[in-house]
């Protein structure tokens, strides 16, 4: 077997060594073989090596040939390390600029969602205007099965393999093997191994069970919904809420259905946002998701929200962490925040380039703010707009 996984990385390095500049499907297919036959292992994989598609050369068959192939990756029933390795390839091929590709990716990445591996988030924020075109009415399905926290027996016999796959495991159920037997004062060694046997089989069952039953649709997802027009979701939309606040839910998980909600006309979970969910925040490194993320002006695209978002934060004396050594006034990082918005901007009121000269930010942020107050019946905003966040 190691001279097998030898050869393969062989060809592999070799391939890379002449193909830096323009990669093609030989020199994919031999990377995922030998990586498959690498972690082709019953002992977990700490990390797994990523595979990059940059400069990549692929036509539509060989795209396919390589979905496939990954897709293979998943229904193997013995080797959880080629799960996660499922999933940070298909993470790598959804930064090809095809369309076509994405929407394969998209495809696969849903149907095995709810895998062991470490999901990559498909981020629903952003200016990219054929978000839409990656999602074909297969995956669009798929996403309320998602909402719906529909489970399949192959998506519990894959964490069942992935529990097995955890020292973890063998320690806590030994734990009670051993409480259980001196309990019982129980010296039979032939049925001292059946107590162990049926110990940890009931255990890793019971927690591959919790572990998938836990597993949700993520908040980005569910805020992509929305960006995807599906109004015949809103109903389970609205159960999903309810029953997060009933059943204590994460909070970002909650506020991701107000939101989507919220996006889909829904007048009181709009309200709620407008007056529980405007706080500009702590700042990066202390976020309890009740805050109002810049970014979600994009996805509103709501002039009330911009404007509440002043009144409410402007005023506030707190500092915002923006580095680990940085932060600014509250003031500052909310300009700072709404200024890409401002379709009508004076020439005069540009924000300084410059985040080292602070004076001039504050003088920046101060006359800002008085221009908006000043103008308030005539500002426009653009939610499309190419402005960046210096902070």
């Amino acid at each position: 077997m190691k001279k097998i996984i030898l050869f393969f990385m062989c060809i592999v390095l070799s391939h890379n060594f002449y193909g830096q500049q323009e990669r093609d499907f030989e020199y994919f297919d031999n990377w995922i073989d030998s990586l498959t036959l690498t972690l082709s292992v019953d002992t977990l994989a700490a990390n797994i090596s990523g595979v990059s598609f940059s400069n990549s050369i692929l036509n539509t068959q060989e795209k396919e040939e390589l979905i496939d192939k990954i897709r293979r990756l998943f229904e193997q029933e013995e080797y959880v390390n080629l799960y996660r390795l499922g999933h940070q390839i298909l993470s790598n091929m959804w930064f090809i600029r095809s369309n076509e590709t994405k929407q394969m990716v998209m495809e696969l990445y849903l149907q095995y969602y709810f895998y062991p591996g470490e999901l990559r988030m498909i981020s629903s924020y952003g200016y990219d205007k054929e978000r839409n075109n990656y999602f074909t009415k297969k995956s669009k399905q798929r996403l309320i099965e998602l909402l719906e926290n529909k489970k399949t027996e192959q998506e519990y016999n894959a964490w069942l393999n992935f529990e097995k796959s955890l020292r973890n495991n063998i320690l806590t159920s030994e734990y009670f093997t051993e409480k259980l037997i001196k309990e019982r004062k129980i010296q039979d060694d032939t049925l001292i191994q059946q107590i162990r046997d049926s110990i940890y089989t009931e255990f890793v069952r019971a927690k591959a069970k919790k572990t998938l039953e836990s597993l949700q649709i993520e908040p980005d997802l569910i805020r992509m919904i929305t960006l995807l027009d599906m109004k015949e979701s809103i109903s389970i939309l609205k159960q999903n809420l309810q029953s997060c606040i009933e059943n204590g839910c994460q909070p970002i998980i909650i506020k991701a259905y107000r939101y989507a909600l919220a996006r889909f006309g829904d007048k009181e979970q709009r309200q709620y946002i407008l007056d529980n969910l405007m706080d500009v925040g702590s700042g990066s490194l202390n976020r309890d998701y009740t805050y109002f993320d810049r970014r979600d002006f994009y996805y509103f695209q709501d002039d009330e929200m911009i404007w509440k978002y002043i009144e409410v934060n402007y005023p506030l004396e707190k500092m915002i962490g923006i580095l680990s050594t940085v932060s600014i006034p509250a003031s500052l990082k909310t300009m700072n925040d709404i200024y890409p918005y401002i379709k009508n901007l004076p020439e005069e009121l540009i924000q300084p380039s410059s985040s080292r000269d602070m004076d001039e930010q504050y003088k920046w942020e101060r006359s800002l703010y008085e221009w908006l107050m000043v103008n308030k019946d005539t500002v426009e905003f653009d939610y499309e707009g190419e402005k960046k966040w210096i902070w």
